[in-house]
């Protein structure tokens, strides 16, 4: 498995709030707004190519607090992504989600920690 990039997720109870505050007052730009079931997802980057995403659940039973959630990382192989992680404890929050550019899962180590395996297809 290569890893093509690492970033942090910020979890937010009102989306187009921080993307304003992150585009006016930090610089950065919305770059993508995947569409994924119960999830409002925003991908911002800034003139150095650094990125963040930004995320809001509307699943009834999550409960993620606002702030820092976790990291994304992007792999070459989806199903190697996943196991790497598995191998450290972490186990899939839900249900993976596909779509026809991308694959997507939230992990969990059982502690608070979070991580977003992501394949670009």
């Amino acid at each position: 498995m290569k890893v093509t990039d690492y970033y942090p997720i910020f979890y937010t109870e009102d989306m187009e709030k921080e993307i304003r505050r992150y585009s006016e007052d930090l610089g950065f730009t919305l770059i993508h707004k995947p569409q994924i079931e119960y999830l409002d997802y925003a991908v911002l980057e800034n003139e150095n190519k650094r990125r963040i995403d930004l995320v809001h659940s509307y699943f009834p039973a999550d409960s993620f607090s606002e702030g820092f959630l976790g990291m994304r990382v992007n792999v070459d192989s989806f199903e190697e992504g996943v196991s790497y992680f598995e191998k450290q404890g972490y186990t899939i929050f839900g249900t993976a989600h596909e779509s026809v550019s991308s694959i997507v899962a939230l992990l969990t180590n059982g502690s608070g920690s979070y991580i977003v395996v992501f394949q670009h297809k």
